[in-house]
């Protein structure tokens, strides 16, 4: 009875867990998170309130995760100016799961991203911003509206695009 109990007991627990870890959903808002930009300011999502916002998680060491980042440069390009009905402007931040400064400064100068919003806190999956936005994976992105809730997540470039096009 009591091996019984206690796999009801670990059993009940890890899907508890797990159903912490899963990812927002659309709809949901993302909770505000402080990260410091590369110019040694700090920042809040909650200030970017007003604008439409992706918020993309990657790393150094993950390709996939690079591509895609480069493949978020031209319509970042297009839109970053852009007066929508409902909002004023489009930002992307990227969210590095890097643990060594030098590597993510070379990669981002090798990068050479267009958006200024790059932050990496060096704690790899323990950071906060990565526990809080419930980052499982990568490449991961979240697209929030003005009101700072989720409209998309894991959009490609043309998903991207045609997401913004129509706002």
């Amino acid at each position: 009875m009591k091996l019984l109990l206690s796999f009801f007991l670990f059993f009940g627990l890890n899907q508890t867990l797990l159903a912490q870890k899963k990812s927002f959903s659309i709809g949901d808002t993302l909770p505000n998170f402080e990260y410091q930009g590369q110019f040694a300011r700090n920042y809040q999502l909650k200030e970017l309130k007003g604008s439409y916002v992706l918020i993309q998680f990657w790393a150094s060491w993950n390709q996939e995760s690079r591509s895609m980042q480069f493949d978020f440069i031209e319509t970042y390009g297009k839109y970053k100016d852009k007066k929508f009905k409902k909002g004023r402007r489009f930002y992307i931040i990227s969210v590095s799961l890097d643990e060594d400064r030098v590597i993510w400064e070379l990669s981002l100068k090798k990068d050479n991203l267009p958006w200024k919003s790059n932050v990496c806190d060096f704690q790899v999956w323990n950071s906060p911003i990565v526990k809080n936005c419930r980052i499982n994976s990568i490449p991961f992105n979240y697209l929030v509206d003005p009101d700072g809730r989720i409209i998309a997540k894991n959009l490609t470039k043309e998903q991207l695009d045609e997401i913004l096009k129509g706002l």
